[in-house]
This record gives C-alpha cells, sequence and structure tokens, in this order.
C-alpha cells in the first residue's frame, strides 16, 4: 500500500440514524496498522466504483468507503445486507476508528484557494441573492476568477436537474464553486470550456467528493451555459437543458466509473 492513501469512511442510517466518519492517511498510521490496513484493502473485494443498495433497506446501515491514491479513487456505496463479506473486516476497521458526526469539508490546496467569504442578500424571490462583499477564487495556475460586491447570482449556470444531486446550487460545499461560475457565466469575457473546468477545480477546492464534482463538471460542460466570442460581439450557443431521467442517467454511471477529468468535456454518456 502506498503511503500517499487516503480513506475516508462514512457510516449512516440504522434504526437510531447515527452518522460516523473517519479519514485515514496511511502516512499517519504506525507499521503495524499500516500493515493490517493493507491486508484489509487488499482483501476487501471492492475493485469499482458504485453504489450497491438492498432495495427496502432503509433501516439498514450503509456504509460509503472512499479510496484515493496515485491520482486515482474508488468510492462504493453498501447496505449491511449488499456489503460483501470480504469487505466486513474493513468495515469493522474503520467503523472502530470512527467518529459520531458529518464529515468535514476538507478544501484542498492543491485545487487553489478562495479569497474572503460569500457574504449576500437574498432577493425577495427567494431565488436570486447579490454579493454584499467581494470573494474570488484563484485557481491552481494563480488565475484568478473574481465575483465583486454586486454581482447578482441564481444558481442558473448550473443546468437545474441536477440541483437534486448538490441540494441546490449555494448550499454546501458546492456554494463557492456556484457563486465564481455563475459569475463568470454572465461576465463571458473567457471561453465557456475555461469556465466549466473551473468550475471543476473550484469544487474540489470547496471540498467537494471527487465523483460528485465529476458529474457537476460533465453536467455543466455538456449542458451549461455556451457562447463565441466574436470579436466585441458575444453570441450566445447554450445547449438544450437536460430531462431529469438524463440527470439521473449520468449521476448513476459516475457512481459506476472512473474517467480521468480531461476526458469529460468529450465523453458522451447516453
Amino acid at each position: 500500500m502506498e503511503a500517499s492513501m487516503r480513506i475516508r469512511f462514512i457510516q449512516s442510517g440504522g434504526f437510531a440514524g447515527l452518522v460516523k466518519t473517519c479519514r485515514i492517511d496511511a502516512a499517519g498510521l504506525d507499521v503495524s496498522e499500516r500493515q493490517e490496513l493493507e491486508s484489509l484493502v487488499a482483501g476487501c473485494g471492492l475493485g469499482e466504483s458504485g453504489q450497491r443498495l438492498s432495495d427496502g433497506g432503509r433501516d439498514l446501515r450503509q456504509y460509503e468507503i472512499m479510496i484515493e491514491r496515485d491520482g486515482t479513487s474508488l468510492r462504493c456505496v453498501c447496505d449491511d445486507r449488499s456489503l460483501p463479506a470480504s469487505a466486513r473486516p474493513l468495515v469493522q476497521f474503520l467503523a472502530a476508528r470512527a467518529r459520531p458526526g458529518m464529515p468535514a469539508a476538507e478544501p484542498d490546496e492543491a485545487w487553489g484557494r478562495f479569497e474572503g467569504s460569500v457574504v449576500a442578500r437574498w432577493h425577495d424571490d427567494g431565488r436570486e441573492m447579490t454579493l454584499v462583499e467581494p470573494f474570488a477564487y484563484l485557481d491552481r495556475s494563480d488565475l484568478r476568477w473574481d465575483a465583486p460586491a454586486g454581482s447578482v447570482v441564481n444558481g442558473a449556470s448550473i443546468p437545474r436537474a441536477f440541483w437534486t444531486l448538490i441540494g441546490g446550487p449555494f448550499e454546501g460545499r458546492f456554494r463557492n464553486a456556484s457563486v465564481v461560475h455563475d459569475v463568470a457565466c454572465v461576465e463571458r469575457t473567457r471561453p465557456w470550456q475555461q469556465v466549466h473546468r473551473m468550475f471543476y477545480e473550484a469544487c474540489r477546492c470547496g471540498g467537494v467528493d471527487v465523483v460528485k464534482a465529476k458529474t457537476m463538471y460533465y453536467a455543466v460542460a455538456h449542458f451549461g451555459p455556451r457562447w463565441r466570442l466574436d470579436g466585441r460581439t458575444v453570441r450566445d450557443e447554450s445547449p438544450p437543458q437536460p430531462t431529469a431521467a438524463q440527470a439521473a442517467a449520468i449521476e448513476r454511471w459516475f457512481e459506476e466509473h472512473e474517467v480521468d477529468a480531461d476526458a469529460i468535456p468529450s465523453l458522451l454518456i447516453e
């Protein structure tokens, strides 16, 4: 097992509904624990990402296991009934180290950084908000993406069919990325391909799970706003919006497959 391997574990559900979580970095374990974990991961039988939940298993404990190493990730979601027997020792190891509480966002400096906080005033319609203070994202190349005070944002740059996946564009870990993406899609001073790639990297910077971040990158790259810069004229070339069924199929695809983010703009999911 490489020392760079990291594991995130979330246990939820059951009759009590208690959420327990832990994050383990192999580099922080002693030799005996590292060897034990190496053996458990090697024999767990979780060979590919996917969600395997039992029908009618609402009251069963659910387990989310994400293993990241060497630039790749594996994410599996199972419950007590669908969890392979080979993976139970690994789950027991992780559950013994889990503690109550929701997993906290852990921004990764490798994905850039945010400047300021999103401070905004909601409009009476409940759909738009105006930024009261300036906010910015500096990507991995130190390219600055500003969201000035006075900017009006509403999440429209993210296809609405995917809002159920993120719980709304201004909720949780997607909020910072959504704000700078909205502003960039209104200003349209940079190519749309660059803007949507920025959204993916800003999601990762904000602590968004890699599977969800890639799903939403696909959403904006294939269904988000598009434009063509023709001198001083900006021509809108936005594609038709996806249906709820398309969004659900795309979400399932990313739960079951791994793909490099660079391949997403040319990827076609039927």
